[in-house]
């Protein structure tokens, strides 16, 4: 089997400025890949990145500062996400759930406390929406597992409540 071309991925974001061509890109890492025997690494790509004449060195924020800067909130989006609450009701035993999602609204992107996001119908059509798409996504790249065709069918069923209109 051969590459015919490259696209990114749907949803895929890149700094302000990133020349946005697919195939230059992809083909550049696949030069990449083949010129280190077939095993690529982040670095190697950060590495062919720093000279200003790679077609990759647009999607990097060289500025030391405010790569740092960026580096902290990619860390700090993650420690969010990392954090599970543990919640207890009388009637139930006890359930674990992320503490936090993200609600990427337009102008104010911000996570809100999962059961408070869930118990209000717009940020929950939003939490909904994001998992589906992020499910589909995922069914897309397994799709050719067949250990997962069981899931895959079962996923069919899943009907999402229709989203209101205000």
């Amino acid at each position: 089997m051969r590459i015919a071309a490259f696209e990114f991925a749907e949803g895929a974001r890149f700094q302000a400025g990133a020349t946005q061509d697919a195939n230059v890109v992809g083909h550049h890492i696949e030069l990449l890949r083949q010129q280190y025997q077939g095993e690529l690494t982040p670095e190697d790509v950060v590495n062919d990145a720093r000279n200003n004449n790679s077609p990759l060195h647009s999607f990097f924020e060289w500025n030391d500062g405010a790569a740092a800067e960026q580096y902290r909130l990619q860390q700090a989006r993650g420690l969010i996400r990392a954090v599970v609450a543990v919640y207890v009701r009388d009637d139930k035993p006890a359930a674990r759930m992320r503490a936090y999602v993200h609600i990427p609204e337009k102008g104010s992107p911000h996570y809100r406390e999962t059961s408070h996001a869930m118990s209000q119908q717009d940020t929950r059509d939003i939490v909904l929406q994001r998992a589906w798409k992020e499910f589909q996504e995922w069914k897309r790249r397994y799709q050719d597992l067949a250990e997962f065709a069981n899931i895959f069918t079962a996923a069919e069923l899943v009907k999402l409540p229709k989203k209101k209109r205000g």
